[in-house]
């Protein structure tokens, strides 16, 4: 995959909000916001699965927020 042809894709997509290069299973990790799953499958096949070197894509779907914080634990 040609990862400056992707990242300069997804900075397009404004349903995209953050896009990480990883390192292990995935090559990129997405935050995608759509209104319900019919809209992002809709937004899947008509955009990302179309990204020149895309081979494969896995979705994976929140089903509770257990923590969410933005504080750092840095101590004085």
């Amino acid at each position: 995959m040609d990862a400056s042809h992707f990242t300069e894709v997804v900075q397009d997509l404004p349903e995209v909000l953050e896009c990480y290069l990883m390192v292990g299973y995935c090559d990129f990790l997405l935050r995608v916001v759509a209104q319900d799953l019919k809209a992002y499958r809709a937004f899947q096949a008509k955009h990302l699965a179309q990204i020149r070197g895309v081979q494969n894509l896995k979705t994976e779907l929140q089903m509770l927020v257990v923590k969410n914080s933005s504080a750092l634990p840095v101590s004085s």
